[in-house]
């Protein structure tokens, strides 16, 4: 993994000002990139990288680098799966490295803006085109690594791997977003097309950039299918299991010590199991929570049968204040995630002697692997109720909790809830990865600002992969990679994610939902294609992942103090957003509480 940095602007290169300004730039995100750093000076561009080195070691994988020609620069920061098939089939280009970089300057050079077509893996990528005198931007498909931008108080053009960077320029404000606060209150993470500065903005996934004499072009150069796969169970098992093993092999190859993350679920033991089959002496490291959080039980039995060197961190009660205030200090948009604590101590023993680790980020989108899905189902087959069950749902449930009748307070409960929610979307949009409520957050924020999310593709009522493309598109980049690649680039590490390989999920996406959801199980392809290589204990037990005991960690004694310097104290810089009162009415010892308190820790650690 690496750290990127740029400007453009006329004649910037008499002026030392944005030299300097660009070591700034990547100064700040070192821990990006503590192997190299570099520079390359144009007229009117300049480009800044900081290197952390996976894939050929040797100096000959130094950026910014350039074509063959001179008239192309790149800095880049990421994977590309595949990339010795690609450099066979552009033999022509007189390469002088065995980098994956270097291959993308050659598709730049026979494609031009067509470029990201042929890329698979995670990235984000800049070129400056002397020729053209253009910088060409593009960002993975499913928001794997980061690329920010914006227009500074001169008119320059500043883009980044992570927003410190831009910051540390001088030349943006740093006024706070909104519509990115109320988006974090109803979701608990920033909305993937937004930041939470107003004058930042973000690269989408899949998106790509053109700034070209002042003027920014975006546009979608990938989107998920739309057509459903007419296919056979029998067949869809087979091609699933191929494209699955495939990303695993092309996902461990690197020229340093590779690991993965063992949480003890279907999708990390999964891909533990193939792994370990191209290698030998796999080391998998698992977090252990107290009580029934604890998933390692499971985890050290997937170990134990494929002979991996497993490691297990944990924390104590009396670090977590204080590491919750360290993460928050780094991270530079506040995420929610209870997971952050977890995945910065396991990123931490990483790192002692691991550069690469896969991760099983993603299986629950892409394979049915959430119990709402399961609920959706129900309202796909049962339809939904009249809206009056509603009025006299609290009269029915009381009086059949009552008198005993169990059946008939589940009758109510099913109506009610059909009710409710009439369709998939709308149980999707109100239900799933919410927070507050619209009309919570309006009460919290002093602002009626509301980000409403735009999808790409369309939201069929009548399907069940619509709900799972929607997460797929929304807690993927906006949270689960935006975490993975901030926390371990704290730590100088990069997380892998196999199942976001893109014929994977182009495959799993038009997959009828028939093969990943029914009433009695969630991930059925799974199970079916890989469950033989897992235990029985794993194949039947309940879904549990990183997230943590909030109630328990608000409860601390330390965490207790924490919490009422910050949310009880009208001073703090959360209430320049957020009203007072409200805030101490959502003080319950709850994700609300929780989200809340990461709100102002990073607001006291990130706003002047």
């Amino acid at each position: 993994m690496c750290g990127i940095a740029g400007i453009v602007k006329k004649n910037i290169l008499h002026d030392d000002f944005y030299k300097i300004g660009l070591k700034k730039m990547t100064d700040s995100i070192i821990h990006r990139g503590p192997d190299d750093e570099g520079y390359e000076y144009f007229e009117n561009c300049i480009l800044g990288f900081r290197r952390l080195a996976i894939v050929d070691l040797s100096e000959d994988g130094h950026q910014p680098m350039y074509s063959d020609t001179k008239k192309e620069c790149i800095v880049f920061n990421g994977e590309i799966y595949g990339y010795r098939d690609l450099k066979n089939d552009l033999s022509e280009y007189p390469y002088k490295s065995n980098t994956d970089t270097e291959v993308i300057l050659s598709l730049y050079q026979k494609y031009g803006s067509e470029l990201p077509k042929y890329l698979n893996g995670m990235f984000s990528v800049a070129i400056w085109d002397e020729k053209k005198q253009q910088l060409f931007c593009v960002r993975d498909r499913f928001g794997e690594k980061p690329f920010f931008f914006a227009t500074g108080k001169n008119g320059e053009f500043i883009f980044a791997s992570e927003i410190k960077a831009i910051l540390a320029t001088g030349l943006v404000n740093e006024e706070l977003n909104d519509e990115a606060v109320s988006h974090f209150l109803r979701h608990s993470y920033i909305n993937s097309h937004q930041t939470i500065y107003k004058n930042i903005q973000v690269l989408a996934p899949a998106s790509q950039l053109i700034y070209d004499d002042g003027k920014i072009e975006i546009s979608q150069y990938w989107n998920l299918p739309e057509e459903e796969l007419n296919i056979s169970e029998e067949d869809a098992v087979r091609k699933f299991k191929s494209l699955v093993e495939k990303s695993v092999k092309k996902q461990l190859i690197a020229d340093v010590k590779v690991g993965a993350f063992l949480s003890g679920g279907l999708d990390s033991g999964t891909l533990v199991a193939l792994s370990s089959r191209h290698n030998s002496n796999l080391t998998t490291l698992g977090f252990e929570y107290q009580g029934e959080w604890n998933e390692m039980p499971e985890a050290r039995s997937i170990s134990q049968k494929y002979n991996t060197n497993h490691k297990e961190v944990s924390l104590k009660d009396e670090n977590i204040p204080n590491l919750l205030i360290e993460v928050l200090k780094k991270l530079d948009e506040p995420l929610a995630d209870t997971a952050i604590l977890a995945t910065h101590a396991i990123c931490k023993e990483a790192a002692k002697n691991i550069t690469v680790v896969i991760t099983g980020n993603a299986g629950d989108e892409l394979f049915g692997g959430y119990k709402w899905y399961q609920k959706e189902k129900e309202i796909l087959e049962k339809g939904s109720a009249n809206p009056k069950y509603l009025t006299f749902y609290k009269i029915g449930s009381a009086f059949s909790e009552k008198i005993g009748f169990r059946k008939a307070q589940d009758y109510f409960l099913d109506k009610v809830f059909r009710a409710k929610f009439p369709d998939i979307v709308a149980y999707q949009k109100e239900k799933v990865h919410n927070n507050f409520t619209k009309r919570e957050t309006t009460l919290l924020l002093k602002s009626n600002a509301e980000y409403e999310q735009i999808y790409s593709f369309s939201l069929d009522k009548t399907n069940l992969n619509t709900p799972m493309k929607m997460d797929l598109t929304n807690i993927i980049p906006g949270d689960y990679m935006v975490k993975d690649d901030r926390i371990a680039m704290m730590h100088s590490i990069e997380l892998r994610t196999p199942f976001l390989d893109k014929d994977l999920v182009e495959f799993c996406s038009a997959l009828p939902a028939k093969y990943k959801v029914n009433a009695d199980q969630t991930k059925i392809i799974l199970r079916k294609a890989f469950g033989e290589l897992l235990t029985d204990h794993i194949l039947t037990k309940r879904k549990q992942g990183f997230g943590a005991p909030v109630e328990k960690w608000l409860k601390i004694p330390d965490m207790e103090k924490l919490s009422a310097k910050i949310l009880k104290n009208q001073h703090s810089k959360i209430f320049q957003k957020l009203d007072f009162k409200e805030v101490q009415r959502n003080l319950n010892y709850n994700y609300k509480h929780w989200s809340l308190l990461v709100l102002g820790i990073w607001m006291e650690e990130h706003v002047k």
